[in-house]
């Protein structure tokens, strides 16, 4: 079922895994003939989503753990408290994601969408369902260019997804999510937060040259205001949106916030 590492770090696109149905799966399909895979990911994150090996060694929950400085656990029950499971209902995640979210999400909730660009990485969240015996409706789809009507789920998650856009593609991306959610949804976006002139990590210069030649883009979205580029976001699609509660987390290195679609 998954691509191997010259597959997928072809930039015109990639071959739809196959339907796994006759096998009982935990997940239903949505699957297209072709996706292309974008230029930036194949250009600066083949090494963490395209290849086997890394998407085995980064899905292991210590090495996760490493990554965000020891918060996993805190950024993950924060996503799913403000998320609201029991009230959530028909809900999207905007990109696989490695850890144990996905099996958290699937375990909670009746209506489980989620979706990706990379088979591989919608290989490797099957394989978690099934391990845990949970299912969920995954996708092989771009995240800027939704194949759902306008207005057809009650929630959209974004975990640790913005950073990782060129900012043209974030705002495609939260355009795209704010069209298919119902007025009165709700949009929980977890992530770093702005950077400020408190936390070591923003004030250490060496440590942000690390984690900027890792994450191209965080400098760029280290330096806006979330708030305002969804406000421009929602009025491009006819809606607004209404900051309902955000969790700032690890001194406010990161956060996670959820948005109510007006």
């Amino acid at each position: 079922m998954e691509m191997d590492a010259a597959e997928a770090g072809k930039p015109q696109g990639q071959a739809a895994p196959p339907d796994p149905t006759l096998a009982q799966p935990p997940a239903r399909r949505h699957v297209p003939a072709v996706v292309a895979l974008p230029d930036y990911l194949v250009r600066h994150y083949r090494w963490a989503y395209l290849w086997r090996a890394a998407v085995w060694f980064f899905d292991h929950q210590p090495i996760i753990n490493t990554v965000l400085f020891g918060n996993y656990r805190r950024i993950m029950n924060a996503t799913l408290r403000l998320l609201q499971p029991a009230r959530a209902g028909r809900t999207l995640q905007l990109g696989a994601v490695y850890g144990t979210l996905v099996p958290e999400l699937a375990g909670r909730l009746d209506d489980l969408h989620i979706i990706d660009v990379a088979a591989i990485q919608l290989a490797a969240t099957e394989r978690k369902l099934r391990a845990a015996g949970l299912r969920a409706c995954l996708g092989l789809m771009n995240a800027e260019h939704l194949e759902y009507e306008d207005d057809s789920f009650d929630t959209a998650l974004m975990f640790l997804l913005l950073h990782e856009l060129p900012p043209e593609a974030r705002r495609r991306v939260l355009q795209q999510a704010l069209r298919v959610l119902r007025p009165g949804g709700s949009l929980v976006i977890t992530g770093y937060a702005e950077a400020g002139n408190t936390h070591p990590f923003h004030r250490f210069a060496p440590f942000r040259s690390i984690l900027n030649a890792a994450e191209p883009f965080l400098h760029g979205f280290w330096n806006e205001s979330l708030p305002s580029v969804l406000a421009e976001c929602a009025s491009s699609v006819g809606k607004r949106v209404e900051r309902e509660e955000e969790v700032p987390i690890f001194g406010a290195f990161y956060r996670v916030v959820r948005y109510r679609v007006a």
